[in-house]
C-alpha cells in the first residue's frame, strides 16, 4: 500500500521595488524583474514621495505590475508597506538603482526549502552608468553552505551577507518579525536576525547587479545630505544598534549569543573603525582602541571571513597600508576608495579626449 505523502505548496515569488528620485534606474529594475526566466507572481513597485518624473515612469507599465505612490515616508517605512501589500511565499526586496539577472529568481525558488528564512547570492558591482567594476559583493567563497553560515553564526553572531537586493526572504520569516522599525534600513535588521529564524542558503555565483553611486545610503548623513565618503561613526552606531536587536530577538528565542563585541567579527566594520581612526570620525570606545589592537581584529576577522583567498589578501594588505599610512596619506587613500569608479571613469575620459586630439 502507498504512503500518502503530503504535498508541498508550489511556492510563491513576489518583488517588491522602493523608490525615491531614481527615475533614470527604475524602469531597468523594473525590467529585470519582467524579464525573469521564473515570472514573479507580482511586481510591486512602491514610489516613496519621489519629486522627480520616476512615478510617470513607473505608471508607464500599466497592469505588468502593481504601483503603490506615497507621500514620502522614508526607507524605515517603506519595506514594511511592501510587506504589507504583497502575497508571496519568497519576497525578495530589489532597490530601484539595482539589477536581476534573467535567471535570479529560478534559482532562488530552487534553492528555497522548508526551514530556509532566507536565499543570498552574490552581486556584481556595477558604476551609475552600469558598467561593471571588476569586483563582487560579497564575492562568497565556493565552500559557503547553509552548515558554514550556521557555523559561522554561531561561534561569531553573524555572518557574510550582502545588501538588500542580494536577499530572498520566505514569508514565514517575515511573518514572525514584521512590521519593523529598524535603526535604519529593513535589510540591516532582517540579514542580521534572520539565522535565528531558519537556515540560510547561498547561491555563490552573481544573480544580480548592485550600483555604486554617489546616493548610496551609506553615503548620507544623519542630515540625508550626500557625503564623499561615509560617515563612520554613524554606520558603526546604526551597526551596533542592530546587533541591539539581534540580542532582542535572541533573548526571546531562547538563543545564546556571544559574549562582547560582535563588530570585531564583521570584515566591513573592523574597516570602518581604521578608517575612522584616520579621519578623526570616531566616538564612544573605540577611540580609546591602540591603532594597532584595530589592525590585529581586522587582520584576524579577514583570515576567518568564508571570502575567496584573492580578495582575503586585498584586504589584507589594505588594512596594513591604511595603519602604516600617515593620516595625510591615509585621508587620500580613504577617498580614493569610495570614490575610484568617478576617478577611473574621468581618467578615461581624459585619456580618450587626448587621443581623439592627437
Amino acid at each position: 500500500m502507498l504512503e500518502m505523502t503530503e504535498k508541498i505548496p508550489v511556492p510563491t515569488i513576489s518583488v517588491i521595488i522602493t523608490n525615491y528620485n531614481y527615475e533614470q534606474y527604475v524602469g531597468i529594475a523594473i525590467d529585470s524583474a519582467l524579464a525573469q526566466t521564473r515570472r514573479p507572481d507580482e511586481i510591486i513597485v512602491i514610489d516613496d514621495g519621489s519629486s522627480d518624473r520616476s512615478r510617470e515612469r513607473i505608471l508607464s507599465y500599466g497592469p505588468q505590475l502593481r504601483a503603490i505612490l506615497q507621500e514620502n515616508q522614508g526607507i524605515r517605512k517603506v519595506s514594511n508597506t511592501g510587506y504589507e501589500n504583497c502575497s508571496g511565499s519568497i519576497v525578495l526586496y530589489l532597490d530601484a538603482d539595482d539589477v536581476l539577472y534573467p535567471n535570479a529568481l529560478e534559482l532562488v525558488e530552487q534553492a528555497f526549502q522548508p526551514g530556509v528564512a532566507k536565499v543570498q547570492f552574490d552581486l556584481d558591482v556595477i558604476d551609475q552608468f552600469g558598467r561593471l567594476a571588476g569586483r563582487r559583493f560579497c564575492n562568497f567563497s565556493d565552500s559557503t553552505t547553509e552548515e558554514s553560515v550556521a557555523q559561522s553564526f554561531a561561534r561569531t553572531g553573524t555572518y557574510v551577507w550582502p545588501v538588500t537586493s542580494g536577499n530572498a526572504y520566505s514569508r514565514e520569516f517575515l511573518s514572525r518579525v514584521m512590521p519593523l522599525t529598524p535603526p535604519e534600513s529593513h535589510d540591516g535588521v532582517l540579514n542580521t536576525i534572520a539565522p535565528l529564524y531558519g537556515r540560510v542558503a547561498t547561491i555563490v555565483r552573481p544573480l544580480g547587479q548592485y550600483r555604486t553611486h554617489s546616493q548610496n545610503i551609506s553615503r548620507s548623513n544623519a542630515s540625508g545630505q550626500t557625503t564623499a565618503t561615509p560617515h563612520f561613526a554613524r554606520r558603526i552606531g546604526i551597526r551596533k544598534q542592530e546587533f541591539d536587536v539581534l540580542r532582542q530577538h535572541a533573548a526571546i528565542l531562547g538563543v545564546t549569543l556571544p559574549e562582547g563585541d560582535l563588530l570585531r567579527n564583521e570584515l566591513v566594520f573592523v574597516n570602518y573603525r581604521l578608517m575612522a581612526r584616520k579621519l578623526s570620525d570616531e566616538d564612544g570606545e573605540d577611540s580609546r582602541q591602540p591603532l594597532w589592537n584595530l589592525w590585529w581584529t581586522g587582520a584576524s576577522c579577514i583570515l576567518r571571513s568564508p571570502i575567496r583567498f584573492p580578495a582575503r589578501m586585498k584586504h589584507l594588505i589594505w588594512i596594513t597600508c591604511l595603519a602604516l599610512a600617515p593620516r595625510r596619506l591615509a585621508r587620500l587613500m580613504i577617498r580614493f576608495r569610495y570614490n575610484r569608479l568617478r576617478v577611473l571613469t574621468n581618467f578615461r575620459k581624459f585619456g580618450h579626449t587626448k587621443s581623439s586630439h592627437a
